[in-house]
């Protein structure tokens, strides 16, 4: 029913936020007691092919960035949270089951900033200042992510299952956790699972999800603060350089 409300939503032409919430499934709390910081709010604004807004969903703030047309149900998009996740979201067609969308993760630390989005409709930009203090910039004709401060990303024209999310991350001055990808949930949903931690350096650090997420009424959160996280890795990973 979902899916079909969304192609509904691009057939029609219209241009709203309930077009670009297909990955909203994959976060599981619901729960109106788990209170949400103050968050940017914004309503969505289109620039070229490309809408985003900023919002609040079960405690966390995130902005989100989805292409205002796609075909068949298939296309690549992005939420970005105050959790320092970047989430890249693609579907790959009008079909349900869990093999129809993925989800690939990135985390970048510290988180020091807040979110913030800014769509200017007459320079034709979109970025988003991530949770590091990073900005990432977003093509508006395509909606795909263009560049980072802090690090590289490449984008692969291709929306497959076997690209694995479709876009890669390198040099990051800063500490990235790869989470990794995943069909039809969060890769770091798995408790048994494995994400890597890579230094700006280069360094890498591969640990079980079990150590660095919580897991509660099926949904997870990162186990650490900033503080924390690097006090965890100075043990568990002792070559890695944290950073901060």
């Amino acid at each position: 029913m979902k899916r079909a409300l969304a192609l509904l939503v691009v057939v029609l032409g219209l241009s709203t936020a309930a077009s670009a919430q297909a990955w909203r499934s994959y976060f599981k709390t619901t729960s109106a007691a788990k209170a949400a910081p103050a968050c940017e709010v914004l309503a969505p604004v289109v620039v070229g092919g490309t809408q985003g807004y900023a919002d609040a969903l079960s405690g966390k703030c995130f902005v989100s960035i989805h292409p205002t047309a796609t075909t068949n149900m298939v296309y690549r998009d992005y939420a970005l949270f105050d959790e320092g996740l970047l989430m890249v979201f693609s579907s790959y067609g009008e079909g349900e089951g869990p093999d129809m969308t993925s989800a690939r993760e990135f985390f970048f630390f510290p988180r020091t900033h807040a979110l913030h989005l800014e769509m200017n409709a007459a320079a034709k930009t979109i970025s988003v200042v991530m949770a590091d203090g990073g900005r990432a910039t977003f093509d508006p004709a395509t909606a795909q992510i263009s560049g980072l401060d802090r690090g590289s990303v490449t984008v692969s024209p291709r929306i497959d299952r076997s690209e694995r999310g479709g876009v890669e991350i390198s040099g990051y001055q800063g500490l990235l956790l790869d989470a990794g990808f995943r069909l039809g949930e969060l890769p770091s949903g798995l408790p048994n699972g494995q994400s890597t931690f890579r230094s700006a350096q280069g360094q890498l650090c591969t640990v079980t999800n079990s150590e660095i997420f919580v897991y509660k009424d099926r949904d997870r959160a990162l186990k650490y603060d900033d503080p924390g996280l690097s006090a965890f890795l100075k043990t568990r990973c002792p070559a890695l350089h944290v950073g901060f």
